[in-house]
């Protein structure tokens, strides 16, 4: 059993994380694809600096692009199955690094209207995505 245990455990945790983020950024990026601006986003962020550069609809379409990049790098480390560990998992480790990009934007924008507790979540969202990133290229025999 505990052969067992050491040998799915990584490729297991591994599956999870891009599992994860698949779901993160499925659920956000293909929601605002779909249902577009909501009408809301230009009164939160009109009249913060996003108001006038880089836009409101610009910004709102650029946290859209990343969001669907993170998820087509995640889908690519799925699909590539970097999480068997039989190649680096460096698909998966570029979703993750775009991620931290996302949080920050997320996070960028928290700030700017002072919603400190979505802020702070963002905060959480990226210390979390740092350790599934140290998670990720840590060799399967020293993790």
């Amino acid at each position: 059993m505990d052969h067992f245990v050491a040998r799915w455990a990584g490729p297991a945790v591994l599956l999870a994380i891009n599992l994860l983020y698949i779901m993160i950024w499925g659920f956000a990026g293909i929601s605002k694809l779909m249902d577009g601006q909501p009408a809301w986003f230009a009164e939160k962020f009109g009249p913060t600096v996003l108001g006038r550069f880089p836009g409101v609809t610009a910004s709102f379409w650029l946290v859209a692009a990343a969001e669907l990049l993170a998820l087509i790098l995640s889908v690519t480390a799925l699909l590539r199955a970097e999480f068997l560990g039989r190649r680096g998992a460096s698909w998966l480790t570029a979703a993750l690094v775009m991620s931290l990009f996302v949080f920050l934007q997320l996070g960028f924008g928290q700030w700017l209207t002072r919603e400190f507790n979505g802020a702070f979540q963002q905060f959480v969202y990226f210390g979390v995505t740092l350790v599934a990133i140290h998670y990720v290229q840590t060799p399967a025999s020293s993790a």
